[in-house]
């Protein structure tokens, strides 16, 4: 008699899986079939990786840079970060602040795994990316959430929420999904509530550089010092540089947090891929020019994706990212109850994919990803047009 298998472990009862996949699972079908797919829904730059970064990482491989690196990654890659952030945060980073890890999630669940004992709670802004609470909840801590009107934050709400179980503040500026930018007075408000109440601020800045109209980028690690200290800076080479695969991305904080968390990563995955990291630092000695087209791109093609939605949705133009967040509520009805349904309906009648605004936090609302070409945008804001308004 076969032997049953033993009961699985709470903590992976306790999270969903990335809610994303039946979505993903009904285009792939679609695919196969050979329907002709918009794909509006990977969040996701259409831009190869830049050729400079690919020829540094196949210089990487002719040179046998295949075997284990240090945990901490490669020297010459962590002081490039160090100087990069130095110029950002507007104080001396050093090598031993610079934490590099498999992407931003790895980096969020080292995070947690480090700060948080079981029953602690971090505030979660609404809307927010779907790992978030995941993340969160894997560490035996509770996602506390807290809405936020019109897309921005709102300090009011998230000190209400505070409690003594509170141990951090995760953001996300510019936010995926609605591309909005937080203000620097707002930040500077939620640092000196994180000085005043003794919280961590975990700052996620995958999209830092996917900034439009010459608008600036407050960063709450750029604050005073006291702030920098409670700061937790997450930054990605996935979005910015066209890295999705590489996954490399790097945290900077305080030397004692990056040390707990290097012997956490020691033994969860020991070394980030030796190879790519040199691909990661031809990428930050040569950002300048690869960001500055990027940017021009895509705030383009924004500008398109933005206009194509007048008289079709309330939405807020975004100030950064590649991502557009509109209100889909009026649309909604017995054949289409939620956002959800909308989404699936849409790709199974238009074939375009587009993520609902429940996975983000936030049902009655839908993603818009802009990161594609110009005639895909057209097309695809086309199709969901004479789709709601049939």
């Amino acid at each position: 008699m076969p032997k049953k298998m033993s009961k699985l472990a709470d903590r992976i009862h306790n999270i969903e899986e990335s809610k994303s996949v039946r979505l993903a699972g009904i285009l792939s079908q679609l695919r196969a079939e050979g329907r002709d797919i918009i794909g509006l829904n990977v969040g996701e730059p259409d831009f190869y990786t830049p050729k400079n970064i690919i020829e540094a990482t196949k210089n990487a491989l002719d040179q046998n840079m295949t075997r284990y690196s240090l945990v901490e990654g490669i020297q010459d890659l962590r002081d490039a970060i160090a100087k990069k952030a130095s110029e950002q945060l507007t104080r001396k980073i050093n090598s031993k602040q610079v934490f590099l890890g498999n992407g931003s999630k790895h980096i969020l669940y080292n995070i947690f795994q480090t700060i948080i004992n079981p029953g602690d709670e971090v505030i979660v802004p609404v809307p927010y990316w779907v790992t978030f609470p995941e993340a969160i909840k894997l560490a035996g801590g509770i996602p506390k959430f807290v809405t936020c009107p019109n897309n921005q934050l709102s300090v009011e709400n998230i000190k209400e929420a505070i409690t003594e179980k509170t141990k951090a503040i995760i953001i996300n500026s510019p936010n995926n999904p609605t591309g909005a930018i937080y203000p620097k007075e707002v930040i500077e408000e939620l640092g000196k509530l994180a000085v005043e109440k003794d919280i961590f601020i975990i700052s996620d800045e995958a999209y830092d550089a996917l900034v439009y109209d010459n608008m600036k980028f407050p960063s709450p690690g750029a604050l005073s010092e006291d702030v920098f200290k409670k700061t937790l800076t997450v930054q990605s080479f996935s979005k910015s540089y066209c890295m999705t695969g590489f996954r490399i991305g790097y945290l900077i904080a305080e030397e004692e947090i990056i040390k707990n968390m290097q012997k956490l990563q020691s033994h969860l995955s020991g070394n980030n891929c030796t190879f790519a990291q040199y691909g990661a630092l031809e990428a930050i000695l040569s950002s300048d020019k690869i960001i500055e087209d990027m940017v021009k791109i895509m705030e383009k093609r924004r500008d398109l994706a933005y206009s194509l939605c007048e008289g079709l949705f309330e939405v807020e133009k975004p100030q950064g990212a590649f991502y557009l967040f509109p209100n889909v509520e009026k649309y909604l009805n017995e054949q289409m109850p939620n956002d959800e349904i909308l989404a699936e309906k849409l790709l199974k009648e238009t074939g375009v994919a587009i993520l609902p605004g429940a996975y983000f936090g936030a049902p009655g609302f839908i993603r818009i990803c802009f990161a594609t070409n110009e005639e895909q945008i057209t097309e695809g804001m086309k199709r969901i047009r004479t789709f709601l308004c049939k």
